[in-house]
């Protein structure tokens, strides 16, 4: 038993000097989401499991990519992972510590500090092989109909989804702004007593020197595009004031909404995704000229995000939405300058 324990001991005190080698610089929370660990611990967990049926365990599942992106957050999600692990052991171990709680432990034990020499080996070469960058989804938007998100959202306007599909047309939110939930409200503009109806959305990825908490958007009541007068429609008929916009799972939204674009249009070369939407809003915002305002309005601190979002060219003439404001609670950082606002080419329609 005094021959366990001392095996115990010496390979804890290895996995805890393992780990202080694949720990971030930033050794604390500061800055990380609860949502951010949420997804870091079910991808390091996906990975470990596929590492037992891969070639090459752990390292083989973790380059099964050619993405870099994708390769540092395998590798972040492994190292909160792999730490998180450490703690659960280190709790595990109680007085009096019985010969099965030692052998259990050692295993356990065992495999920790295999993965996390993974781990260290993975950290050191990088990602190997071609890589290749990631496309924009906004090249996603080519080849579809100019009415294409109200399309989208007549096709699903009967199923759980159809107000989340609609205010992420108007507004650009992320799916995982939708899990929080958006509001939307009828108000009256004090100096104008314009009628308007206001969609407010908590932000997420939201940090320090990073997003927007608060951003609000405004339509004139009387506007008649087809996806404000559907909006309309929602909120004459809701229950709530104000009106609560929510999902249970961003990523089961995510999947409808490819599911009901390959159902409009079958033969589209690029898959449609939630973040389409958010790229047309972008498109939308730039057409008439108010580069501004994508940075604001799709939650960014920063200006420069605004060009990685649709193009000028993108805005369907006929079907651009035009919010009356798009307000966000911190001022946005190096304003960009004025989009191009002469008649950019339409993109080419679907055959």
């Amino acid at each position: 038993m005094d021959d366990l324990i001392e095996d115990l001991k010496a390979k804890l005190l290895h996995s805890s000097e393992l780990i202080q080698q694949i720990a971030s610089e930033r050794n604390r929370r500061t800055g990380r989401s609860p949502n951010t660990e949420h997804d870091y611990l079910r991808l390091g967990q996906t990975l470990l499991m596929r590492a037992k049926t891969t070639d090459g365990g752990l390292i083989g599942a973790v380059l099964n990519t050619r993405r870099p992106t994708t390769f540092q957050k395998r590798i972040a999600a492994l190292r909160f992972t792999l730490q998180s692990r450490q703690l659960e052991l280190l709790d595990s171990i109680v007085e009096p510590v019985t010969p099965e709680l030692a052998q259990k432990c050692l295993r356990l034990l065992d495999e920790q500090i295999d993965h996390i020499q993974s781990v260290i080996e993975l950290k050191q070469q990088g990602l190997v092989g071609r890589r290749v960058r990631r496309r924009s989804k906004r090249v996603a938007l080519g080849g579809l109909p100019p009415d294409w998100r109200e399309q989208l959202c007549h096709r699903g306007s009967s199923g759980r989804y159809a107000g989340a599909l609609l205010l992420a047309a108007l507004t650009g939110c992320r799916p995982s702004e939708l899990e929080r939930g958006i509001e939307v409200s009828r108000v009256v503009n004090a100096e104008t007593e314009q009628s308007l109806i206001q969609i407010v959305i908590d932000g997420v990825k939201v940090k320090k020197s990073q997003g927007q908490p608060i951003r609000r958007l405004r339509y004139a009541e009387d506007d008649d595009h087809p996806l404000v007068l559907m909006l309309k429609e929602a909120l004459s008929q809701s229950q709530q004031t104000p009106m609560v916009v929510q999902i249970d799972h961003a990523g089961n939204f995510s999947v409808e909404v490819r599911r009901l674009a390959a159902s409009l249009w079958p033969a589209h070369q690029h898959p449609i995704t939630a973040y389409c939407l958010r790229h047309q809003w972008a498109a939308d915002a730039k057409r008439v000229g108010d580069a501004g305002a994508v940075s604001r309005g799709l939650g960014h601190l920063s200006a420069k995000t605004q060009k990685l979002y649709g193009t000028a060219s993108q805005g369907r003439r006929g079907h651009v939405l035009r919010p009356v404001s798009v307000e966000a609670e911190r001022p946005v950082k190096d304003v960009a300058a004025p989009a191009v606002t002469s008649e950019p080419d339409e993109p080419e329609p679907v055959s």
